[in-house]
């Protein structure tokens, strides 16, 4: 039989012995109890003792059943034995054995004394923390009248007052309850009774009786037991925002060397001349064009449950506010790494016997509790920042930043550039990243100035403190430890995604760009993947500075990570010592302005090290290191980064390189890889078809941009992802790969290869997966816009076909993607329309596509903005003969029904300002105007009532749009003048602005009713002027003075319409007979348009 086995059967029997004592009043019950009682504490209870948790909870049980409660001796002793049970052999007690043994507990402390005292509060601590869903529950009978609370505000022995305190730390531990988020106790009074108490004991002196030991670890529970509080009851934190504040500024640099002590303040919030941004939580969905880039897919095995999900595919991003997105999730910029890793009611404790008894021992003891002191001040700060609303927090920016002065230094930065301790630096950094994650918008209004005035604007202040912090951070890079380092570029990261920089002095974000180049080379990959990340952020910047491409553009010798870090330990130091200005780190030599070369025969450093990390050298070999994944999916990423913005000067010189780096990926055996390699395809593709679109496209030849595509698919890197059966999503990025192709090179492929390209993506719209079946209609219907594909009858057909099968699935992700597959179809049908050796589109075809259309125009918001689009195309394509057959009437009369719904009915913007667009477009269509004037009515009226009053502007425009549609004056008929008065008075309604955001419009939507206006005065009759007279005196103030203003600015291409309407009337005033009325009415209108552009 083993030792273990033996220290087992001894407790188990000791167990035992004792659960047969029934009394323990007389002396021979005590005798035995302490006999059992001591050979039970002298078990070695660090080693595994008990194998039966139940025997042990017994135990306890029938030792508070037992035990006298004025028997101090056995009192201490049972003591003992809980907390070896808990503590050392992680015996759970709960139920009626916690409570009762809580409730004995409150009683024995009442009689005990001394350090029996200490002890019980030890055995309640353990107790509590053992348990914190059920220690919530008994909070009131722990809180109310309690002794606890009555030792804790005495002035007893530094140890009892210790004790206590912990006790009612651990009465305040986060109940397992909040984690699931379901409905906790009211025990707001109970919370406060305990937050007075902590802050009692931080705002006052240090007790003179106490130890600085004991000090320490008195703040860092009474700081702990304060976040247990703003969890539990934010409403507190609310409250007393400003003192706990101050208490985590005066606690968070405790101890540091050099930084004297101040007793915690209130902290007041600054007087903030910034403007709240705005934001979409109003009643109305606000829609608009956006940068749009698809959701990251992730690999899954599970079929069923990427099936289940509605919003795995497609999720537009605004790529704009949400900037660079890593790779790897384990390093998104907005993670909480190494924050509450231990949770605050189940804390490890470091034995005092971990150090030695010497002076220095005693000293390393001390500096670690003052580390745990500031660690604790740190987390209650990163949860006030996550509690508190953002503008709120924002106001106390200035208390937590420094802005230059050199004496404010009760701040972060001061924390994470002296704080002796990792944990101390990294707690700081969690914090500032929160704080800077929070305020972007707020940060995104900083501004530099060299203007010296008496008042300085806040948005310069915050501009200064923005260099400085950028400043602080690049010199926080000296640092040993890779969890500190690694958090320290994540905050730039998050630091260069908030910052303005075009509002700001120039070369800030060079020199963050110089100081992180050495670490895309640093030996440590989780370093290498933060220093990518950051310098992907910098490629998401926007607006593009030439000052960014020029950084990214020089070539300077190859850095030694080691003698670049000493260099900026010197640095440090000196500046750190003699409280200097920081300067930034200068990683760069004089060397690199003599190192520059041609842009166009040396790789940019940034690309290379990309291409170098994916396997491929500069001479195009490939070369055979072991690169970590996190790493190669990351530069990946920057690679797709760089597309956006840095296409041109970055990319196209090396393109070769690109593509055998991107095939060497599409080939390898890990998913994830072959995914983000598959998504930088797509974007390379979309960069270069973008490019090839643009008139004075000059860099990129379409060889080159053929040469990439013929790479790809003839390696069938690119086409195999299609039979990767176990990993759907790889099938599907595929497809948005050959969605990405574009006109120009898909032109140059050889006709077989087209009709393979075209033939896998047909395959794909009828596979089971959601994704992949979303994904390749949406390739074919970018592709049926390409010219030869267009004009092919026979593909169209089957891409319609397609759709409309695709529109009936029952998810809505894929019916998301074939609404808008359904616009593209509309439009190339529209198209195809002036085609005269066109085959004509099979007329039940249409049919079904317009009764489908009209189905799905009462679907989803995100279906709807894309059914009204098609509707209005398809609606375009009704002819005289359709309007005979009953089935096409009726369809049309709902289809115009289902758009004048969508136009005045909702609150997604975007949903009505495409369906006024859609009117329009059927407006131009003079066969409908033959089936019902009701409809017609009906169109007129809704766009009039929408252009005069709706508080959204674009969708005034667009209904302003939709009333210039019609082509000849009879087309309008009865409603010719009521449009022209709706369209004046819209005119002066434009000057009630109720939402300040839609100030922005204000000047488009009057240009746009000055050009309607343009439209209906180039139909004007000699007969019409007579009935526009009384509307033109009455609106004619507004009416000049918004026609001059955009005669003066309006663009050529839109100007052309206004000079048609000056020139008819030119023509009307020659005509002979006219009534004195008519003539004033021309005259005034000549007035209205005469302008020195066409004088």
């Amino acid at each position: 039989m083993s030792v273990e086995d033996d220290r087992i059967n001894v407790f188990n029997n000791l167990s035992s012995k004792f659960s047969q004592l029934m009394y323990g009043r007389t002396e021979g019950d005590r005798i035995q109890i302490n006999k059992l009682l001591d050979e039970i504490n002298y078990l070695d209870y660090r080693y595994p003792v008990v194998n039966n948790a139940t025997k042990a909870v017994l135990l306890v049980h029938q030792c508070c059943t037992v035990i006298p409660q004025d028997d101090s001796q056995l009192v201490s002793k049972c003591c003992q034995l809980i907390i070896n049970l808990i503590n050392r052999q992680h015996v759970q007690i709960e139920g009626q054995t916690l409570t009762l043994a809580v409730q004995w507990c409150l009683q024995v402390v009442k009689l005990a004394h001394g350090m029996v005292t200490v002890e019980i509060l030890w055995a309640l601590d353990a107790l509590l923390r053992s348990n914190p869903q059920q220690s919530h529950v008994l909070l009131i009978t722990l809180i109310s009248n309690s002794p606890i609370v009555l030792l804790a505000q005495k002035e007893n022995s530094p140890e009892i007052l210790l004790a206590s305190v912990q006790c009612l730390e651990a009465c305040t531990g986060i109940p397992d309850i909040l984690k699931y988020k379901t409905k906790p106790l009211n025990v707001s009074i109970q919370l406060e009774t305990c937050a007075n108490i902590f802050l009692k004991y931080l705002t006052i002196d240090k007790v003179s009786n106490f130890d600085d030991l004991l000090y320490c670890k008195l703040l860092a529970s009474c700081i702990r037991g304060l976040q247990n509080i703003i969890i539990q009851n934010p409403e507190y934190l609310h409250k007393q925002l400003g003192i706990l504040l101050g208490t985590s500024k005066t606690y968070m640099v405790f101890g540091i060397k050099g930084i004297n002590f101040i007793s915690p303040q209130k902290i007041t919030p600054s007087i903030l001349n910034v403007a709240e941004p705005s934001t979409n939580v109003v009643k109305e969905k606000k829609g608009g064009k956006i940068a749009k880039q698809r959701k990251h897919r992730t690999t899954t095995q599970n079929k069923k449950d990427a099936k289940r999900s509605d919003t795995l595919d497609e999720v537009i991003i605004d790529r704009q506010n949400c900037g660079y997105i890593p790779a790897t999730s384990t390093f998104d910029i907005n993670s909480d790494s190494f924050v509450n890793q231990v949770q605050p009611g189940n804390r490890l404790k470091t034995s005092d016997s971990d150090f030695s008894d010497t002076e220095a021992g005693r000293i390393a003891k001390l500096g670690v509790m003052q580390g745990r002191v500031r660690q604790a001040a740190l987390n209650l700060l990163l949860h006030i920042i996550k509690l508190t609303d953002k503008h709120t927090i924002f106001c106390y920016w200035s208390s937590l930043i420094p802005e230059g002065s050199p004496t404010n230094i009760h701040n972060l930065i001061t924390c994470i550039l002296k704080d002796p301790s990792p944990k101390g630096r990294m707690a700081a950094l969690n914090a500032l990243l929160t704080l800077l994650t929070s305020s972007k918008l707020y940060l995104s209004q900083a501004e530099s100035s060299e203007k010296y005035t008496a008042y300085t604007p806040f948005s310069v202040i915050l501009g200064s403190t923005i260099k400085d912090l950028h400043k602080n951070l690049i010199l926080a890079l000296n640092e040993n430890s890779i969890p500190v380092l690694t958090q320290v570029l994540k905050c730039l990261a998050a630091l260069v995604q908030a910052t303005p920089y075009h509002r700001l002095t120039p070369g800030i974000i060079s020199k963050v760009i110089r100081s992180i180049k050495v670490y895309i080379k640093h030996r440590d990959a989780t370093v290498k993947v933060a220093a990518l990340i950051v310098l992907g952020c910098v490629l998401a910047s926007e607006p593009v500075l030439p000052e960014t491409k020029e950084a990214l553009l020089k070539q300077i010798k190859k850095p030694d990570v080691n003698v670049e870090k000493e260099k900026i330990k010197e640095v440090g130091n000196n500046l750190l010592d003699q409280e200097q200005e920081i300067e930034y780190v200068d990683y760069s030599s004089e060397e690199e302005e003599a190192l520059q070369q041609s842009h166009n025969h040396v790789m940019p450093w940034l690309l290379e090290q990309c291409l170098l990390n994916l396997g491929i050298n500069s001479t195009g070999d490939k070369i055979a290191e072991n690169v970590p994944a996190p790493v190669k999916l990351e530069s990946l990423q920057v690679i797709s980064a760089m597309t956006r913005n840095y296409f041109d000067c970055l990319m196209i010189p090396h393109i070769g390189l690109i593509t055998k780096a991107l095939d060497l990926c599409l080939s390898e055996k890990y998913a994830d890889l072959r995914l983000h390699a598959g998504r930088t395809v797509d974007f390379v593709g979309q960069a270069i078809n973008q490019h090839l679109s643009t008139l004075d496209s000059k860099v990129l030849t379409v060889e080159q941009g053929f040469l990439f595509w013929q790479t790809l698919i003839n390696s069938k890197s690119l086409t195999s992802l299609l039979q990767c059966e176990q990993h759907p999503v790889l099938r599907a990025v595929s497809c948005d790969c050959l969605g990405s192709i574009g006109p120009h090179i898909f032109e140059h492929f050889q006709r077989d290869k087209q009709i393979v390209i075209i033939t896998l993506l047909f395959a794909c719209s009828r596979d089971d997966e959601n994704s992949v079946k979303a994904a390749a209609v949406r390739a074919l219907a970018i592709c049926v816009l390409y010219p030869s594909l267009r004009e092919d009858s026979g593909f169209v057909v089957d891409v319609a076909e397609t759709i409309h099968q695709t529109l009936q699935d029952e998810n809505m992700t894929v019916r998301i993607k074939a609404s808008w597959s359904l616009g593209n179809l509309s439009d190339a049908l529209v198209l195809n329309q002036s085609a005269t050796d066109m085959e004509e589109f099979p007329n039940s075809l249409l049919l079904r596509l317009l009764q489908m259309t009209i189905k799905i125009a009462n679907d989803n918001d995100k279906i709807r903005v894309n059914a009204v689009r098609a509707l209005g195309n398809l609606l375009q394509l009704i002819t005289r003969e359709f309007i005979n057959q009953t089935n096409f009437k009726d369809v049309v009369e709902k289809g115009i029904d289902a758009l004048v719904k969508n136009a005045t009915v909702g609150t997604n913007m975007k949903v009505r300002w495409n369906s006024c667009y859609a009117i329009g477009n059927i407006l131009k269509n003079s066969s409908l105007y033959l089936s019902n004037d009701n409809k017609k009515n009906v169109l007129f009226n809704s766009l009039m009532e929408l252009v005069m009053s709706f508080r959204n502007f674009k969708v005034r425009i667009n209904a302003a749009v939709a009333l210039s549609c019609p082509t000849n004056r009879e087309m309008y008929g009865q409603h010719f003048f009521e449009i022209w008065t709706s369209l004046l008075k819209a005119l002066e309604n434009t000057q009630n602005v109720e939402d300040f955001s839609e100030y922005n419009h204000r000047d488009h939507l009057v240009e746009q009713i000055c050009i309607s206006v343009g439209h209906m005065i180039t139909l004007l009759t000699i007969e019409d002027l007579t009935h526009i007279h009384s509307s033109i005196i009455l609106y004619l103030d507004i009416f000049k003075l918004q026609m001059h203003r955009v005669l003066e600015r309006v663009v050529p291409e839109k100007s052309s319409i206004l000079l048609v309407a000056s020139n008819h009337l030119n023509e009307l005033k020659s005509t002979t007979n006219l009534t004195l009325e008519q003539k004033e009415t021309l005259q005034i209108l000549h007035d209205v348009f005469t302008n020195d552009l066409y004088l």
